[in-house]
């Protein structure tokens, strides 16, 4: 028994790769002097590395000599094993390029609401482009107002939100979307456009009841702390569309969203050249790396990417 080379147990290591892969070469080329130009080694190198494998192995696979390069037994049993390894470690790299190519899973996205009547984004556009391309991906889609989205993130249970953007916060990142504005509005038969038409000198605003999300910081944000006193809260747009609808109170709501409504005509938009307020859209995720499928979304919601340039507005 010669020493050096470890007897097969049944473990395929990479030199045991490297030996059978240069066997099968051997044998495909029909023998040592035939393979070396495709081996790009010397004849004592070939030669040993089959030494080598038949002592690993523990059996002869070929003869040579002066009759030629002939496979023992033994020789083509191996061959014909070799023949389905190689197969096998084939078909799992192109299963590799194929998850690569077609990855499955989930993208799980949590985003505040209205998000579907700004012109200049469009999020169902995106959902289409990704699935044209990762058909296999699952979208788990939930509304949620952002301080939730926020902390969602934060905690993993979703891989990325898409907020208003009031703070930034060190454990989050963000990539800015577009830039929205509000306006305050009451319906055409709100007291103050009824008896005022909308205008607001010499009008008392703390008379009337406002609708708001609550947050008071909201209220400097818009300019209307001290001027207006919520009386009704309201976790969504259409919440406060609502409210706004009912002839009862004043909000704030983004102007294309408005304009989207089936009842728009019963909208009126208050003082703009006062009540007017500006708000970042941003996707947000969990600050480091991001997960790849969560990644590639995010390129697709990007302005240059669905606008073709078209920048995002900026507040005066």
């Amino acid at each position: 028994m010669e020493l050096g080379v470890k007897r097969f147990t049944g473990r395929v290591s990479d030199n045991d790769l490297r030996l059978l892969r240069t066997f099968c070469t051997v044998v495909r080329h029909g023998g040592f002097v035939a393979a070396e130009s495709e081996l790009q080694i010397g004849l004592p190198s070939i030669s040993r590395y089959i030494k080598d494998l038949e002592i690993r192995l523990g059996m002869r696979l070929c003869d040579r000599g002066r009759r030629g390069f002939t496979l023992t037994n033994e020789g083509r049993q191996v061959h014909d094993a070799c023949a389905r390894l190689f197969n096998n470690l084939d078909e799992f790299a192109q299963q590799v390029r194929d998850i690569h190519a077609n990855p499955a899973g989930a993208v799980r996205i949590g985003m505040v609401d209205t998000l579907i009547s700004e012109p200049h984004f469009s999020l169902s556009g995106a959902i289409r482009d990704y699935k044209a391309t990762f058909p296999n991906i699952h979208f788990s889609l939930a509304t949620m107002t952002t301080n939730v989205i926020e902390q969602e993130v934060i905690n993993g249970n979703l891989d990325l939100g898409i907020i208003f953007e009031r703070r930034h916060m060190e454990q989050l990142s963000y990539h800015v979307l577009f830039e929205e504005f509000s306006y305050l509005y009451c319906s055409v038969a709100h007291p103050l456009w009824r008896d005022h038409a909308g205008r607001i000198d010499d009008v008392d605003l703390s008379a009337y009841e406002f609708a708001g999300f609550p947050m008071a910081h909201m209220m400097e944000k818009m300019g209307v702390s001290g001027l207006l006193h919520r009386t009704a809260t309201a976790t969504s747009m259409e919440s406060i569309a609502m409210l706004i609808d009912s002839d009862a109170y004043l909000g704030f709501l983004p102007e294309q969203y408005v304009q989207s409504l089936h009842c728009a005509d019963r909208f009126r938009v208050i003082a703009p050249e006062k009540f007017s307020v500006g708000s970042r859209i941003s996707a947000i995720t969990r600050s480091g790396l991001v997960p790849p499928l969560a990644g590639s979304f995010i390129e697709r919601l990007l302005p240059d990417r669905q606008h073709h340039g078209i920048p995002a507005r900026v507040s005066a």
